[in-house]
């Protein structure tokens, strides 16, 4: 029974682990490109994030809400919005829209408010 046990714990720590979705971002103006992570997405509105552009390394929190749904049927899609510093001194603000039931999103990244990036998430 305990091997069970241990079986089960491994099991939904991967199921949890996997459930984080990948996150890219690219430059408008430089095409430069930056991955990283959005935390709790499968199981909460908020949670951590953090992105990787060139040397570069971004972690910030994110915070999302959802449609309200129709007659009690909760929504499956929201927006959401992250505040991220760096380890240079430097910020990005993104905001996006996201799917539940496909774990995607689509948005943009602003960086110290000049520099546009795309976001993409997608679960890999």
């Amino acid at each position: 029974m305990k091997l069970f046990s241990a079986q089960m714990i491994i099991l939904c720590v991967t199921a949890v682990a996997a459930c984080t979705p990948a996150v890219t971002v690219t430059s408008r103006l430089s095409g430069q490109q930056g991955t990283g992570t959005l935390e709790n997405a499968a199981f909460g509105n908020s949670g951590k994030m953090s992105l990787a552009i060139g040397d570069e390394q971004f972690v910030g929190t994110w915070m999302a809400v959802r449609d309200t749904g129709f007659l009690g049927r909760s929504a499956d899609a929201g927006v959401g919005n992250a505040v991220l510093r760096s380890n240079k001194g430097n910020h990005m603000t993104c905001e996006f829209k996201y799917s539940m039931s496909t774990y995607t999103g689509l948005g943009i990244c602003i960086k110290n408010e000049k520099e546009t990036f795309d976001l993409q998430a997608k679960l890999t």
